[in-house]
């Protein structure tokens, strides 16, 4: 999918010339914060979901939307449990629920619909921490910042560059791990989903995939 490469090149770009306007010390402090709110959000997955379930009815209605998106009806797996049925899901979402019943070690008795509901709500509460704890850091790291004083140097513009690339890099995987399921949750056909056709997506997915904010 060369439009998804070159999408996500030009996002990558985009973070260089910004950095390099900005400077490494605010883009640090940009990164740094993004970093952290992804580490927050995956520590407050598990705690956002609880409320959820306690005050709403989120978590249901995620089930039966997964249930009314699946191709096939669910049942239970072949092979002993290890690997999902046919299920018409775009690759990324297949190989993950592969994974995680693997780990899991599901038996016949558990539906691949429950792992594949949870891996969905898990998420939906990362990328709603993730906003949170977004906007709380970048306003921490714009005060801490503050203004540039005077022209910046070539070593404090190229440094930005660099770091405003690495940031890029970082919120292209989020982007790429939130956007592509919730997308296939909310109707978008797999098709228009296939991340192993482009080089730069799936290894978005795959740094995405590692956070494990789904265990």
């Amino acid at each position: 999918m060369l439009w998804l490469d070159l999408g996500l090149g030009c996002l990558l770009m985009w973070g260089a010339i910004r950095g390099y306007h900005a400077g490494w010390r605010k883009t640090l402090y940009s990164l740094g914060g993004l970093l952290c709110a992804a580490m927050a959000a995956a520590l407050g997955v598990k705690g956002l979901r609880l409320l959820w379930k306690r005050y709403y009815h989120l978590e249901e209605i995620i089930k039966i939307t997964v249930d009314s998106r699946l191709a096939l009806p669910v049942s239970s797996p072949a092979s002993g449990g290890t690997s999902p049925p046919e299920l018409g899901l775009p690759w990324f979402l297949g190989e993950t629920l592969r994974v995680e019943m693997l780990s899991a070690a599901v038996t016949n008795q558990q539906l691949p619909l429950e792992l594949l509901a949870t891996l969905l709500g898990c998420t939906a509460a990362f990328l709603a921490g993730l906003f949170f704890w977004w906007g709380f850091f970048a306003l921490c790291g714009f005060a801490l910042a503050g203004e540039n004083k005077g022209d910046l140097g070539t070593t404090a513009r190229w440094g930005g560059a660099l770091t405003g690339m690495i940031r890029q890099c970082c919120l292209a995987a989020l982007l790429t791990g939130i956007v592509a399921p919730l997308a296939w949750l909310c109707g978008l056909s797999p098709h228009l989903l296939c991340l192993e056709k482009s080089f730069l997506a799936r290894l978005a997915w795959q740094l995405f995939a590692s956070l494990g904010i789904w265990r």
